[in-house]
């Protein structure tokens, strides 16, 4: 039998291990070490940009002097915030990405970041972020990037008061403004894109918030994106894009308070729904497009509180197009304010206003009591006969659209306003 109060010895080994696990556990609890800040200028310990990020340590800040700095393509590995002051110059001197942003939480801000490199193979841009949560780049002038920002599999990215002025001569060598690729919970808000292929460009990038953009002047898109669900456009101005704003295959989008405007040419849209479902477009202005929204494969999505104002067409509907609802809505001064290629229509409009509506209100109540029918005969001819808009103007014309109206053959029954307000909306 074993003696009373007998003690097993440890093994040293043992021993040892639980050291080990204890000291871990005391430097797991350790608060981490201060941040320190670091200056970067002619007379500084660190003259270049590309020195101090080599010097930093995670959760540190970096800070540049104004100045011009031909860094070549800088990599951010570490977490940093890298703050310019006075608007330095970071030139990339056209050999890949200016920044390359490859660490969690990393702030660039404050720069004039220039001259990323071109390449067929390669998308090379003034800031590149790839694989990271946590990001923002604030108030940069990014010029001669083939793409100012891209986002390849980024969450939680801030881009806000960037300035973006591209350089795009065609859509092959050409890039985005905004670029974004598998990312999510982006917000994009209060930026300047001009002069690239595409303003802003998202695909397979959901729950993504812009807000207070201007996309202008740019080659293809002022916002194109595919692919990208549960996404929000509030208050953004699209103006001057060659061929306007295209969203598809996506639902659940929201495009609120926007100003889509003078996209005008054969193939030019204020916007181009393509397999959109469940979504809601509300209180935008379209103005002077050559197709205010057109719309092919949308469903069970409502338009409510928009301005349809000198555009060619104001909506265009495929027979594609099924259970949406148009309300509230004001159609003025619209060549044809509503046209089809479909003689089965499945949406609904009710509560519009139309300038053209010729009819009466007996009891006042602010709501026509004849039912408008807002399709032209004369836009089926000229979907298909482009040349005859020489006609547009043309007795002849007046009197088929009045014949159609009386006695309607070729338009379709179903597309009216069975409320037509008789006043303009405030929106």
């Amino acid at each position: 039998m074993p003696k009373k109060n007998s003690v097993v010895k440890k093994s040293p080994i043992l021993k040892g291990g639980v050291f080990l696990i204890t000291l871990s556990l005391v430097f797991l609890s350790m608060p981490p070490l201060l941040a320190e800040t670091l200056h970067v200028c002619s007379s500084c310990a660190n003259t270049t940009i590309r020195s101090a990020i080599f010097a930093a340590h995670n959760q540190d800040t970096i800070v540049v002097a104004n100045g011009v700095y031909p860094e070549g393509q800088l990599l951010v590995d570490k977490s940093l915030i890298i703050l310019g002051e006075n608007r330095p110059v970071v030139d990339g001197l056209n050999q890949g990405h200016v920044f390359l942003v490859k660490a969690d939480h990393v702030s660039i801000s404050g720069f004039k970041i220039q001259n990323s490199g071109v390449s067929v193979v390669e998308e090379f841009a003034g800031i590149l972020a790839d694989d990271v949560l946590d990001c923002s780049f604030i108030d940069n002038v990014l010029k001669n990037t083939t793409y100012a920002i891209y986002l390849a599999h980024v969450e939680g990215c801030r881009l806000d008061a960037n300035v973006m002025m591209g350089n795009a001569k065609d859509e092959v060598n050409g890039g985005n403004g905004i670029h974004m690729w598998y990312s999510k919970k982006i917000s994009i808000r209060n930026n300047h894109i001009q002069n690239h292929r595409d303003g802003i460009y998202l695909e397979f990038s959901d729950d993504c918030v812009l807000e207070g953009n201007k996309s202008v002047h740019n080659l293809r898109y002022g916002l194109h994106f595919m692919y990208s669900n549960r996404d929000h456009y509030i208050r953004n101005t699209f103006e001057y894009n060659q061929t306007g704003v295209a969203v598809m295959y996506s639902h659940h989008i929201v495009m609120d308070g926007n100003h889509f405007s003078h996209s005008w040419g054969r193939t030019s849209y204020g916007l181009l729904l393509k397999e959109i479902d469940d979504s809601q477009i509300v209180s935008n202005m379209f103005f002077g497009n050559t197709v205010g929204i057109y719309m092919d494969g949308v469903n069970r999505s409502q338009f409510t509180e928009n301005s349809f104002r000198n555009n060619g067409w104001g909506v265009e509907i495929l027979g594609s197009a099924a259970d949406n609802q148009f309300s509230a809505n004001n159609f003025m001064s619209n060549y044809f304010d509503v046209a089809t290629n479909s003689l089965e229509i499945h949406n609904t409009f009710d509560g519009n206003y139309w300038d053209s509506y010729k009819g009466y209100d007996l009891n006042k109540d602010g709501v026509g009591d004849v039912p408008f029918r807002p399709m032209k005969v004369f836009s089926l001819w000229i979907g298909q006969y482009p040349e005859l808009v020489a006609l547009l103007e043309s007795p002849v014309i007046d009197f088929l659209e009045m014949a159609e109206r009386i006695f309607p053959v070729l338009t379709p029954k179903l597309l009216q306003d069975n409320a037509p307000r008789m006043n303009v909306g405030s929106l």
